[in-house]
């Protein structure tokens, strides 16, 4: 969320422009706060670092990772990235997803992943976009995707707020490794066997709000409640069906 949030503060290539004219960089720390992991009754605050730099249609930045960008004349943007999937640890982090509650599960094995992101603005104070991304070990494989919408409802000389809205899902390969829970995980946690079919696993909605202090400083705040559904729901590793994410940053941008 704060990584679209940034992506969509800086414009990217277009045509004629497909190397730019000077490089943009975006760095700065924000604070995350959210569940131990995807459905975990728990919750934990960690510092995190927002680092984004771009030139025409390269890019490299801490929530897309590295790859190519490009802006249509219609305002269609695609990216192409390659990033990493952390998985999920059988054990308390603090950083990785993962918890001492999930003992005897195993740990969800982290991936190299190739992830593909489409924006397509709607006037000015709309957009529609979608994301997908592929875990590429061979042991892995597994495929995630987002569809979301944004709108600008605030638009001020210093401040500015969007609502978000999304919804997230999975492969099956995906649905079993973060929410399937076998029947030798079953014997081995005490947990109700679980078998995860492909699909929707959860809708979420948020708030953000920006605040510029002068033409390189930004503050940015958001808040958003996601609600896992569908067939993941019923699944013993949704320990809350609801859970709140919340994030801030400062960046600065040269």
């Amino acid at each position: 969320m704060l990584g679209l949030a940034v992506l969509l503060a800086a414009p990217a290539a277009h045509a004629g422009g497909l190397w730019g004219d000077k490089m943009e960089a975006t760095f700065g720390a924000g604070v995350l706060y959210g569940p131990l992991y995807a459905g975990s009754d728990e919750s934990q605050a960690i510092l995190v670092p927002v680092l984004s730099v771009q030139r025409g249609i390269l890019f490299a930045d801490s929530t897309r990772g590295a790859g190519l960008q490009y802006q249509f004349g219609n305002g269609l943007y695609l990216s192409q990235s390659i990033y990493y999937d952390l998985g999920r640890l059988e054990r308390d982090s603090s950083w990785r997803p993962g918890s001492d509650s999930l003992k005897g599960m195993g740990r969800v094995p982290g991936s190299v992943t190739t992830k593909t992101m489409l924006v397509q603005p709607l006037g000015d104070r709309f957009n529609v976009s979608a994301e997908a991304e592929y875990a590429l070990r061979s042991s892995a494989h597994r495929l995630r995707y987002r569809v979301g919408a944004e709108a600008k409802l605030f638009n001020g000389d210093a401040n500015d707020v969007f609502l978000t809205a999304d919804v997230h899902g999975g492969d099956r390969d995906f649905n079993q490794a973060y929410y399937g829970v076998s029947i030798a995980q079953a014997d081995a946690t005490g947990r109700r066997a679980f078998s995860a079919d492909s699909g929707i696993n959860a809708y979420a909605a948020g708030v953000r709000w920006e605040h510029k202090f002068g033409d390189r400083w930004m503050g940015i705040a958001q808040i958003n409640a996601m609600r896992y559904a569908h067939d993941v729901s019923g699944s013993s590793i949704i320990e809350r069906r609801n859970s709140v994410f919340g994030n801030v940053a400062l960046t600065y941008t040269y």
